[in-house]
């Protein structure tokens, strides 16, 4: 054998034993309902709102795990937002064309609001309180007061809007346009169409620093990330992760971010100022989405086909 061809057989043999090794360890699990899809961690409350897609609920959990109640809704959630500042927790009703918003203290629903048909992405701009609903069936974004929850406009967006962000330094909204391979940005304040970058095969959610304004988007369908600066609107990069990319978590202050690849069961971490992937753990099968409570260092997984939410350190990651 050539020195060449056991340098690289030694090197493929090194990557595989770090993607074979053993899962990044648990805390503990969580239950929660069936097929939890999405979930968010609220620090003003100390809750964590998990939506189970199965059930067409939402589970409440303490930081520590334990179980404080169930939110049931009229149609599943897949996606949920939190204003912590107003104490609410937003959750698209999909088949029945409304969010439903709940009091993240009480868990009573306090109102409903009409959106458009298959209501599936949405963020909150905790600066304005302003909350933004993309709208799968009739490719639109619908922007909501907040507090009173009034409608305050209805945008095209294109085929198939999927995940949303705010940036809160320029109340920019980005709208990934899964079935156009690109992110369409919106003025937060006016509607107006301001932008739309192509991105890699697939897009489906996204999610950005709210201090740097670099907006994380994940390439599905092609294994990737890309790196964009939501304030030049451009591309900064596009890093290779694992297979079908698709839940993100940033830490803003470490300037870290985790990508759940969902069919590869791992989890691919990512450095904002080197613009790089420098680590990879191996995750449980099936993970949908991911979320930080940064304050205690842990990250919550959504273990779908297990109806539980694993606890991790993050310095063990």
């Amino acid at each position: 054998m050539s020195p060449m061809r056991g340098s690289a057989l030694a090197l493929a043999l090194v990557l595989a034993g770090c993607l074979t090794g053993a899962e990044v360890p648990r805390v503990t699990t969580l239950s929660v309902g069936r097929w939890p899809e999405d979930l968010v961690f609220d620090p003003g409350s100390g809750r964590l709102f998990v939506a189970d897609e199965g059930s067409a609920t939402v589970t409440v959990l303490s930081a520590t795990g334990e179980r404080i109640g169930t939110i049931r809704l009229m149609s599943r959630a897949r996606h949920l937002a939190v204003d912590s500042a107003l104490g609410r927790v937003y959750a698209p009703n999909e088949g029945n064309g409304f969010v439903a918003v709940f009091d993240t203290r009480t868990l009573r629903e306090v109102s409903r609001i009409s959106v458009g048909p298959q209501p599936h992405g949405i963020a909150v701009d905790g600066s304005t309180h302003r909350v933004f609903v993309a709208n799968e069936g009739n490719g639109s974004l619908t922007a909501l007061e907040g507090r009173s929850g009034h409608v305050l406009f209805t945008v095209p967006v294109g085929q198939g809007p999927g995940g949303v962000t705010v940036d809160p330094a320029t109340a920019r909204v980005f709208v990934v346009s899964v079935k156009e391979d690109r992110v369409v940005v919106v003025d937060g304040a006016s509607g107006r169409w301001i932008a739309a970058i192509p991105v890699r095969r697939g897009p489906t959610h996204l999610r950005v620093n709210g201090q740097t304004g670099i907006v994380y988007v994940l390439n599905t369908e092609a294994g990737s990330v890309s790196m964009l600066d939501g304030r030049t609107l451009s591309v900064l990069s596009t890093l290779p992760v694992g297979n079908y990319p698709i839940g993100i978590a940033v830490d803003e202050t470490a300037g870290r971010v985790y990508v759940v690849n969902n069919r590869g069961n791992t989890l691919s971490v990512l450095d904002e100022a080197a613009r790089a992937v420098v680590g990879t753990r191996r995750i449980p099968r099936n993970v949908s989405s991911a979320t930080l409570n940064r304050e205690a260092g842990l990250l919550y997984l959504a273990l779908k086909s297990e109806n539980r939410v694993a606890v991790v350190r993050l310095r063990d990651l």
